[in-house]
This record gives C-alpha cells, sequence and structure tokens, in this order.
C-alpha cells in the first residue's frame, strides 16, 4: 500500500484532522479549526472564471479574471494553513510524508461543499503546489484503508463504453478528443458507443460483456440534485440515481467510471452523486465537474488513456494530467491564448484500490520495404477532404442529428452557404464510422457537376462489391444497392442537394424532373422499413421534390467558445495581433452569428485593421446592402464580409482575382499559369502573370479567406466564391471580353485532356486520380466549348472522362453524359451535320457502341453500328475510310459475342480489307486478334496461334505493353488447349514479367490464375495451388470478390482432386459461395452448388449431393439459365439411379430430354445417352408405357447415340 496523507473533515465539530497512514505506521496530528473558505458568491466567481471568462476577456471582466486568479493563489494558501499549519505535528506529519517518494492525499468527507473545494490549490506561499508533489488527490468517503477491486479484465487491449448525453447544450464534450487518444495508443484499444445511452441499454450491454469493459465514460451528462440525466430509450430524457447507475457498474465489475459534467450542472450536486456513486460500490471515479477548453480537453484525453494502458493508477493518472495542463496552461480566448487555472478541474473519488495490469502492447512485423502498408478495414467509400480548421464544436448539432435520425431514417441538414454544414455531416459520419454506429458502413456523395443516382449506386456497390458491381445490370445495380442498404444499418450523405433543382431558384438544375422523382423514390425505398438512414444537406429548408417523410434540422453559426476557437485560429494564422483587440471583436463575431465562412473572411483584416474601425465599416455596408434575387441561402454579412475583403486587396488582385470565377471546386496553379501567361488573357486583362505574380494571386487570395490550400500548387474554390468573383467579373469586362476569356479556358484544358489521356494509358490510377479532380473544370470547359460551337475541343474534352467512366465501368454515368452531349449535336447523323457537329457525334455513337459490347447489349450495339455504317456508306470515300473498317470491326465483336463466328470472320476480314496496308497499325492487330479469336473458338487453335502472333508482331513494334499481354495470354491459352504445357506456361510468363514490372495487379491475378490452371492440368497441385493462392491474396488487397470466388472454387477443385480431404474441399467452395453472394452473382453461386453436389457424389454421399444440387436447380431456374437447368436434372436423375430408383431417375431425365429438345440445347447427345441406358433398366415395355403417361406421347426412338459423342 501507497504512504496515505489523510484530510478528514470532522463536520460536527467544524474541523479538520490530518493522519499519516504507512506501512510502518499509522500519526494523528490534534484537529484544527475549519470553516468553509468560501462563500457562495466567491464559488461562483470560480465558476464564471473557468468556465465563461475566456469567451469574453476585455474590460471588466479582464479586472475580474485578475481578482478571480489572485483569490486563488491565496484560497491555496488558506487551505494550506489551515491543514498544515494548524499544529507542529501537522507540519511534522507533511515532512515526513515529503520524505516518502510521492505519498498520495485523500480527502475524507460526506460533505459535497467540502469535497468540492480545490485541495489542488494547496500552497505554501510559492510558486509551488502541493498536488504537484504527491502521488495523487483523491476524495474518499471513509477513513484508512480501501478493500481492493478483485475483478479480472483483459489485458489484450483497453475497452471503453462511451455513452452520450441526451442533449449536447452546454455539454463540454471531449468524445472527440478521447477517441483521437484511444487511437493513437501504443496498445490495442476498443471503444463502444452505447446508442441509445439509456439505463436499460446499459444494463443489457454490460451484462452482456462482465469483466469487459477497463472504463465506463459518461460524456457531458447534466446532474442535478435528483442525478444525472440520461436517455430514455425513445428520444426524451430520465433522471438517474446514482445508486441505480453504481449497481449496474458494480454488477459488470467496472472499476473506472468518468464523467465530465456539464456546464449547467451545479458543483454540490455534481460532488455529491460521485460521492454516492462511490459509496454505492463503484471503485473509482474520475469527475470534471466543468468543462474544459482547447488544449486543455487534448492533454485530458491523451495522458488519461495512457496512464490506464500503462497501467498506472487512477490518482496518479489524474495526478499526470494536472502537471501536463499546468505545464501547457493556454487556452484559446478571446484576446488570444491566455493561462487557465483549468487543471484544478479533474477529481477522482475511490471506494475501493484498484491497481489496473497494463495492457500488453503487441509488436507487429516490420513492414517489408517496397510493400504498401496495411489499410484501416473500412466499409464505405472515402469520406472528402474537410475544411482547413476541421470540424470546431459542433457536439450538441452532431449528438441531435443522430438523436433525429435514431426516430426519422431521413433528415434534411439545411443552413445558409458557408455555415459548415458539410463540415458537420463529413464530422457525423466520420464519427459514426469511427464508433461503429453504422455496421453496415457510411456512403458520401456530393451533388455536384456530374453527379446523379447513378453514381450513387456505383460508388456504394463497388465500395462494397468491387469493381464486377458494374457488370450488373441498371436494374440489378439499384435492386443490389437497395437490398444491402435495407438489411445493413448504414449512413447515406448525400450533400449539395440545392443544385439538383437549381439554386438559386431559376438557375438550371443538375438533374431533370424524372431523375428527382428517381432520387426520390431511391431514398423512399432504402428508409420505408430499412436500417439505414440517409442525411440530406441542403442550402434550401425544404426541397420540393423530395416526397419522403423526413426531420428537418437547420444549421445556425458557431456559439460561445466555439466561435473563440476558430477566431482565435485564424487570427494566428493572418499574424493579427489578439491583444490589441477590443470588445469590438466581440461585436464583430455577433454580427456574423458566429458564421464560419464569414468569419474566415472578416477576422484576417483585423491584422491591418482596427476592430472598432471595421465593425464600423460592417455595420455601415450592411444598412446599406440590398441583396439580389440570386442571393437565395447567403446571408447579406458574408457578401458584405467578402466586399471588405475584396476592397482592400490590392488593384492587381482586385483585377486578377475575379477571372477565378470560370473554374469550378479547384484550381491549379500550373493550368492558371499557362492562361494567364498568354498575349490572349493580356489583351482583356492587361498584363501577363508570370509563375511568381499567379502565385503570389492565389496565396493573396488564400490569406484574404477566399481559396483554402489543397497542396502548395492546388487551391480548393469555396463554393460561395464563383459567384461573388462573377458579379465582380461582370462588373469589369465587358460580354464580348469575357468569352474571350472563357475560350483561353476551353483551349488549355482541351490541351491539359489531351495530357490526361497520355498519364493515363502510362499510369492509370495516377491518370485517374487527376481526371476526377479536375472533373469539375473539364466539365466546365466542355459546356464553354458546346456553346461556342468548338466540336473538336469538346471531343478532346470528353474523352478522359469517358475512359475513366469507362475504366470504372461507370456505363449510366457515362449514357448520361453521352445523351447530354447528343441533345446538342443532334441525336441523328442529320441533325449532327446540320449543327457541325458530326465528328463529335461519330464518336460519340462509336464509342457507345464499343461500350455496349462490353455490357454485352448486343442488340444496342447493331443499333448504333447500322447507324454509323449507314452515314459512312453515304460519304463519297466511304467504302475506304478507317472509320468504317472499325464499325466492321465492331460488328464482327458482335457476332463473334452472339457465336456467330463465320459472320464475325466475314466482318473482321471486311476491316482488314481496308485498313491492312495503311500507316495506322493498331486497328490492323486489333482485326488480327479478332480473327485469332474466331479461330480459337471453332478449335483451330494452330491457325489461332498464327493470328495472335502477327498482332503481337505490330504490338512489340510499338511497344504496346498491354496489348502485348493480351497477345501472351490468348497464345498461352491456345497452346494449354493443344496441351503444349511448356509453351503455354511461357508465354504466361512473359505476361507476369510486363505486368508485375508495371505493378498492373488487376491483369496479374488472371495470369496468376492461368499459370495455376497449367499446373492443375498437369497434376501438380502443390504448385497450383500456390498460383492460385497468389491470385488470391492479391484478389483479396484490390477487394476484387469476383476473382476470390474464382480462386475459391479453384482450390477447392485442386482438393477434391487430391482425394484426400474432402473437407476442404467443401471448405473453399464454401469461401467462393460467400463471395458470389456478396457480388449478387446468382448463376457462379448455383455452379458452386452443383459442384459441392459432385464433390459429395463423387463420395457416394447421395443425400448430401442431392441437397446441393437442389440448391442449384433452384437458382439456375430462378435465372432461367436453361443449359444449367439440364445439366442439374441429368445429375438429380443420376442420383436417383445410383439409389435404383428408376422412376425418379426416368422423371429428371424425361424433364431434361423435353427442355433440351424444345430449346435445341447442346447437352442433348448426353442426355439421349441417359435416357437409352435407364430404358434398359427399366425395360422397353415399362418405359413406353412410363413415357406416355409422362409425355402424353410417343416414346422417343433416336435414343441410340454414338457413345464416343457423349463428353
Amino acid at each position: 500500500m501507497a504512504d496515505l496523507l489523510q484530510i478528514m473533515d470532522l463536520a460536527d465539530s467544524s474541523q479538520v484532522q490530518l493522519s499519516y497512514i504507512s506501512d510502518a505506521g499509522d500519526a494523528t496530528a490534534p484537529p484544527a479549526d475549519f470553516s468553509l473558505p468560501l462563500t457562495e458568491s466567491e464559488s461562483a466567481e470560480i465558476r464564471w472564471y473557468l468556465s465563461e471568462y475566456l469567451e469574453n476577456t476585455f474590460g471588466e471582466a479582464q479586472t475580474r479574471a485578475e481578482k478571480v486568479e489572485l483569490g486563488l493563489k491565496d484560497l491555496g494558501l488558506l487551505l494550506f494553513r489551515a491543514v498544515f499549519g494548524s499544529s507542529e505535528e501537522a507540519l511534522s506529519l507533511l515532512e515526513k510524508a515529503a520524505e516518502i517518494k510521492q505519498p498520495q492525499l485523500a480527502i475524507v468527507s460526506s460533505r459535497p461543499e467540502f469535497l468540492g473545494l480545490p485541495w489542488e490549490l494547496m500552497n505554501n506561499g510559492g510558486e509551488t503546489y502541493l498536488a504537484s508533489q504527491l502521488a495523487g488527490v483523491s476524495r474518499r468517503l471513509f477513513p484508512g484503508p480501501l478493500g481492493s477491486f478483485t475483478g479480472e479484465l483483459p489485458t489484450d487491449q483497453l475497452n471503453v463504453l462511451l455513452l452520450l448525453p441526451p442533449s449536447g447544450a452546454g455539454s463540454g464534450s471531449i468524445a472527440t478528443e478521447a477517441l483521437t487518444a484511444l487511437e493513437s495508443l501504443a496498445a490495442s484499444a476498443e471503444l463502444d458507443c452505447l446508442r441509445p445511452s439509456s439505463p436499460e441499454k446499459l444494463q443489457e450491454q454490460l451484462a452482456s460483456r462482465p469483466g469487459h469493459y477497463h472504463l465506463v465514460h459518461l460524456d457531458g451528462f447534466a446532474i442535478d440534485s435528483q442525478g444525472i440525466s440520461m436517455e430514455d430509450g425513445s428520444g426524451g430524457a430520465t433522471t438517474v440515481d446514482a445508486s441505480i447507475l453504481a449497481g449496474t457498474l458494480k454488477d459488470a465489475h467496472t472499476p473506472v467510471v468518468l464523467i465530465n459534467a456539464s456546464s449547467p450542472s451545479a458543483l454540490n450536486d455534481v460532488m455529491s452523486f460521485a460521492a454516492r456513486l462511490a459509496e454505492n460500490g463503484v471503485p473509482q471515479i474520475v469527475i470534471t465537474p466543468l468543462p474544459i477548453a482547447g488544449a486543455g480537453r487534448v492533454l485530458f484525453c491523451e495522458n488519461f488513456f495512457e496512464g490506464l494502458s500503462n497501467g498506472a493508477t487512477v490518482a496518479n493518472t489524474v495526478a499526470t494530467i494536472r502537471k501536463a495542463m499546468m505545464d501547457h496552461p493556454q487556452r484559446p480566448s478571446a484576446t488570444g491564448p491566455l493561462v487557465s487555472w483549468d487543471w484544478t478541474v479533474p477529481m477522482v473519488f475511490e471506494s475501493r484500490e484498484y491497481a489496473p495490469e497494463a495492457i500488453i502492447v503487441e509488436e507487429s512485423d516490420p513492414l517489408v520495404p517496397g510493400m504498401p502498408q496495411p489499410e484501416e478495414e473500412t466499409t464505405g467509400n472515402d469520406l472528402p477532404r474537410g475544411g482547413p480548421y476541421g470540424l470546431i464544436g459542433r457536439h450538441a448539432e452532431m449528438l441531435e442529428l443522430e438523436r433525429q435520425l435514431r426516430q426519422s431514417p431521413v433528415v434534411l441538414l439545411s443552413g445558409d452557404v458557408g455555415s459548415g454544414k458539410s463540415e458537420l455531416a463529413l464530422g457525423l459520419a466520420s464519427w459514426l464510422r469511427k464508433t461503429g454506429g453504422r455496421s453496415g458502413g457510411v456512403f458520401y456523395a456530393a451533388f455536384e457537376v456530374g453527379a446523379g443516382l447513378e453514381r450513387v449506386l456505383h460508388e456504394i456497390g463497388t465500395s462494397l462489391a468491387g469493381l464486377d458491381f458494374g457488370d450488373l445490370r441498371n436494374d440489378d445495380r439499384r435492386n443490389w444497392v437497395i437490398e444491402y442498404l435495407r438489411d445493413n444499418p448504414a449512413l447515406l450523405v448525400f450533400d449539395s442537394l440545392q443544385n439538383l433543382a437549381g439554386f438559386p431558384a431559376g438557375s438550371p438544375g443538375l438533374l431533370d424532373d424524372a431523375e428527382m422523382a428517381d432520387l426520390d423514390s431511391f431514398i423512399k425505398e432504402v428508409s420505408e422499413g430499412g436500417k439505414s438512414w440517409t442525411l440530406l444537406v441542403s442550402r434550401r429548408q425544404s426541397e420540393s421534390w423530395l416526397t419522403v417523410p423526413h426531420g428537418s434540422y437547420r444549421l445556425g453559426g458557431l456559439t460561445g467558445s466555439d466561435r473563440i476557437v476558430l477566431g482565435t485560429r485564424l487570427l494566428e494564422e493572418a499574424g493579427a495581433d489578439p491583444m490589441r483587440l477590443g470588445p469590438e471583436y466581440l461585436e464583430i463575431l455577433e454580427m456574423v452569428d458566429g458564421h464560419p465562412l464569414a468569419m474566415e473572411i472578416a477576422l484576417p483584416l483585423l491584422k491591418e485593421v482596427p476592430s472598432s474601425v471595421l465593425v464600423g465599416e460592417l455595420k455601415s455596408a450592411l444598412e446599406s446592402y440590398r441583396p439580389g434575387a440570386d442571393e437565395e441561402g447567403r446571408p447579406a454579412y458574408l457578401t458584405v464580409a467578402m466586399e471588405q475583403a475584396f476592397s482592400r486587396m490590392t488593384h492587381r488582385s482586385r483585377t486578377h482575382l475575379p477571372f477565378l470565377s470560370l473554374f469550378r471546386s479547384r484550381v491549379m496553379m500550373d493550368i492558371l499559369t499557362h492562361i494567364t501567361g498568354e498575349q490572349a488573357y493580356k489583351s482583356v486583362l492587361g498584363e501577363e502573370l508570370g509563375y511568381g505574380a499567379t502565385r503570389t494571386l492565389l496565396r493573396t487570395a488564400r490569406a484574404g479567406g477566399f481559396l483554402e490550400p489543397v497542396t502548395p500548387s492546388v487551391y480548393q474554390i469555396h463554393s460561395s466564391l464563383p459567384w461573388f468573383l462573377g458579379r465582380s467579373l461582370y462588373r469589369q469586362f465587358p460580354q464580348s471580353a469575357i468569352q474571350q476569356m472563357e475560350q483561353e479556358v476551353v483551349r488549355v484544358y482541351a490541351d491539359t485532356a489531351d495530357y490526361f489521356m497520355e498519364t493515363l494509358y502510362e499510369n492509370q490510377d495516377a491518370g485517374t486520380t487527376a481526371i476526377l479532380a479536375e472533373e469539375g473544370n473539364i466539365t466546365q470547359a466542355l459546356a464553354l466549348s458546346l456553346e461556342a460551337g468548338q466540336w473538336e475541343n469538346a471531343q478532346l474534352l470528353v474523352q478522359p472522362l469517358a475512359q475513366v467512366f469507362r475504366m470504372q465501368k461507370r456505363y449510366p454515368e457515362l449514357r448520361r453524359l453521352r445523351r447530354q452531349l447528343l441533345e446538342i449535336t443532334g441525336t441523328t447523323a442529320d441533325e449532327a451535320e446540320e449543327s457541325g457537329g458530326i465528328q463529335l457525334w461519330l464518336y460519340l455513337m462509336g464509342t457507345e457502341a464499343s461500350e455496349c459490347i462490353e455490357t454485352k447489349e448486343f442488340d444496342r450495339a447493331d443499333g448504333l453500328n447500322q447507324q454509323l455504317l449507314e452515314y459512312l456508306s453515304n460519304k463519297e470515300d466511304g467504302e475506304t475510310d478507317p472509320r468504317t473498317a472499325a464499325v466492321f470491326h465492331q460488328m464482327g465483336q458482335v457476332a463473334q459475342n452472339r457465336w456467330q463466328l463465320e459472320e464475325a470472320e466475314q466482318l473482321y476480314t471486311q476491316s482488314l480489307a481496308i485498313i491492312e496496308d495503311g500507316e495506322d497499325q493498331e486497328p490492323v492487330a486489333d482485326d488480327y486478334y479478332g480473327l485469332g479469336m474466331v479461330c480459337q473458338y471453332r478449335r483451330r487453335y494452330t491457325e489461332a496461334k498464327e493470328w495472335f502472333s502477327k498482332a503481337l508482331d505490330i504490338h512489340q513494334r510499338i511497344d504496346d505493353a498491354e496489348e502485348m499481354v493480351k497477345d501472351y495470354r490468348s497464345l498461352g491459352l491456345c497452346s494449354q488447349y493443344k496441351f503444349e504445357y511448356d509453351e503455354a506456361a511461357s508465354w504466361y510468363q512473359r505476361a507476369r514479367e510486363i505486368l508485375e514490372e508495371a505493378r498492373d495487379e488487376e491483369n496479374a491475378v488472371l495470369v496468376y490464375h492461368s499459370l495455376g490452371t497449367v499446373c492443375h492440368a498437369q497434376y501438380q497441385f502443390d504448385e497450383a495451388e500456390n498460383w492460385y493462392q497468389q491470385a488470391l491474396s492479391v484478389s483479396d488487397r484490390m477487394g476484387n470478390h469476383s476473382q476470390m470466388g474464382v480462386e475459391f472454387h479453384h482450390l477447392g477443385l485442386v482438393e477434391q482432386a487430391r482425394e484426400m480431404f474432402v473437407g476442404d474441399a467443401e471448405h473453399w467452395y464454401m469461401m467462393a459461395i460467400n463471395e458470389w453472394q456478396l457480388v449478387g452473382d446468382r448463376r457462379s453461386e448455383g455452379d458452386e452448388c452443383r459442384q459441392l453436389g459432385v464433390l459429395f457424389h463423387e463420395q457416394k454421399d447421395l443425400d448430401k449431393a442431392e441437397e446441393w444440387y437442389g440448391k442449384a436447380r433452384d437458382v439456375f431456374e430462378e435465372i432461367q439459365d436453361l443449359n444449367r437447368i439440364c445439366r442439374t436434372y441429368g445429375q438429380l436423375g443420376m442420383v436417383a439411379e445410383e439409389r435404383e430408383d428408376i422412376p425418379g431417375a426416368l422423371l429428371w431425365a424425361g424433364r431434361t430430354y423435353q427442355l433440351a429438345v424444345s430449346n435445341d440445347l447442346q447437352v442433348l447427345t448426353q442426355v439421349k445417352a441417359h435416357l437409352a441406358r435407364l430404358k434398359g433398366k427399366h425395360g422397353e415395355d415399362n418405359f413406353a408405357s412410363w413415357w406416355r403417361e409422362f409425355a402424353s406421347e410417343e416414346p422417343p426412338t433416336d435414343l441410340d447415340v454414338d457413345p464416343e459423342t457423349v463428353l
């Protein structure tokens, strides 16, 4: 037991008594007279100082605070003398304790007013406080040694249960800081957030996991004389007595409770509540009776959780917190960082000794250089980067939004531009993701340029099922996502909804009426009876297209200390001296209503402009300002603040900055310089801007709050800026000059688009990232080019977007973009000729036809190709036009996919006749490759290899590595079909070398798999298994669930072929089924079920075989795959036959025969052979009778087949 100094309250005699308890013996000083040193008014002053002063540190408040600070020091001296200066014995005990290394001090009383005294302030008149020399300070109800906590808790990770209050108002929440601290621990930690945080839910959670939680944290709760206010589970609040809460905690063997009380809670009520928790058996209670501000929260959480995980006692941990807060005492205030005495706030109550065991830190294996670091597993898409200051405050708003979503699965969050709606939505999404609030995932979508429901479905689907989700048909995509969201508790965040119908009113909308109705229907289908929540974010308080019943929440500006925190950061960044500010500074914050963007714009001005001057200017401007009809959702004070900031910029900045209104979302310095450094720019704006001047312009805009840096050369443009800068642009320049500038934007972005396409071919990932980041600006330039009839530039601009959409299988979005473009060029060749956009029309129609081949929409591809061929054949040189050859090639691909191989060969040959002798050899190689595929399908493998070799020769000459890989793989497959396994492996290895050098994991997986099949075919099972496992590992890392299903299946085939461990084969097939179910591939799921049937059939386990064949039959009948239905019926017939159930076998074989005959299926030969065998077993006459009854017709007479034709 550690040595203990004990100050005991002798309330009946108005005395205190000091004692010293140690293993060597106890000693006690005589009682000393003691009266409570604080009046109610003095306590109220301390409370004001700790909770309100930092929000207004001017004038009389500063004088008042200085008086409190002096009083705190004197209070500590008074308490010290009352205890240790009362007698020589008391002083002697202190000196004796000082000889021991850091004893603990216990304050013992049953009176909350005595326990609530700031004993941590005790000092002897110097600069050192007694608390800093102690191992800890605690409050206790009874004197003497404490009993020990006997529960056993996990040592593999720190387990924390977080409870949230019914209301976040004045809560002083530290939950965000706590979560960050837990994430940064060396030891493993897990935070469970109780939703709802009701007494019943708490009891249920703790009862289900007794001895699991090291800490229960009640964050920001209000406490009064009746108890603590908790959620009641139905959206309201209920007061819970300390004894009831303590019983729940004690029964679950919870050693530590942390309560940070909300600001309205009275000190005596908080102390009384903590004391009653201790009295009723809670071993250790850490309490902060008042909210802690700013960096103090971070210091508290970092040291608290580090202490718990390291095995320090709670009192010692709080002592460490206190020291850290004393060493770093500055907190944000209205006049900049000020020293705070909040280190006196944290307190500890004890009823049992608790010596926590340190959490064991498991050392992870060092990362291999060059290998990617493991990523945190999350469900959902990536949340976008927030603003430069992150989410400041807004805890009450987050709690209210979560509570509303529990009551109504759809909530509309609205607020003026710049109020922080998106930041709040992202903060809530991140919080729910990190605390497990939405186990089904968190999905974010902003409805900016180009976004619609198609993009939402794609991003959700691919984040869950991988890129193969893109192969589903449109309706299947929608149904798959809806089913997932209804079955799993997810959060959807739909941002910028005001853009859908156009904003402000009268502006063009992002979606048409039908598309908005479709989105409304989607939200309704997800929400009604489902488990997911949808948070809608808009500048409008209501959206006319939204018919789904929903809750509403209107977001205002920052309040209280949150305003001060943001203001302090803005002033620090601007280099403004907060000590020069007067009370007018608070007037400015009030005038802009704590609006974050208005603060970002206005406060940097205080570096040069006195606050008294700025407040006067803002007032005067606001009084005279008359907003226009296009300023919906835009507070007047924001526009006024922008005008004030803009007017104080240099003449050069005011001239050039409005040009940024032609950009969307972001601006890259390199692209901007390509415009500003040209003569065309100078002819309008009067001067060119080189790289240095452009950089200065952007940095000036950044310093003024007009831009936010993404990287040193890329700046984010807030959505409120284009309107303001556009207005300035139109005030300065005539329409003709602006149009000239718009064409410069088109020119530069057309050049950039061409560069993007090159980047895309060289580095797919980097190119895709760059194109999507610039999507807004590319789309803006595209719209300007179409408006000016610049069709060639329009095609250049649309190409990178179309290519990325196609690579990512975002086919519905791509078609929507094409549809919008065709409405401008004309939907027919005649209309396109008339508009002048025929070349763009040909590109759009041709690429869509090619895309339809990828998506297996062959009828649609036919229609598009026919339109193209009709136009080209009517041209004078149409028969020799390479574009005609391209149409023939695409028609050949359609025929090939339809297994019309003779027609495909003819079409590829027609294409070759036009282009084979031309300069452009790439399409020639495509035709060679197509002819090779036709030969391969016709099992003319030697001829196929010749065509593939000719294609390879061209691709090697032009050094097209991607196409060379395709050729190598096809040559390998043909060699494999010819049983030339060494040659096949050689071709695959050449492909592997290229792919691994290019780090193309997506295609490398396919080659690894092919190498596995080569080994598999040669019964080299160990080598085959290694290749399949390598393919599986990479597929898993990429999230390619379909390929994972393929690898699991083949690993099962290997085990099945080994004929050693049936259970292992079954395991792999079951794993494959999980993957097929995840991606919604019913056909592959059915194949896997049938393979399991084959596995057990081979083992003569006929019951299991029949069970799996039955499951396969159900799937194939559902999707109406006739070939697979026939084969499965046949296998069920064989099971019956082996059971000697000839009538049952005949029934399955008869049904198979009827299906095969009526649909001319390839399986017919095998069916006839089976029926013939059953006929022989049943007897010819019996068979004939059975057939007449079964089919109501004479039995078939053509059942005799050549056994060699039966596969």
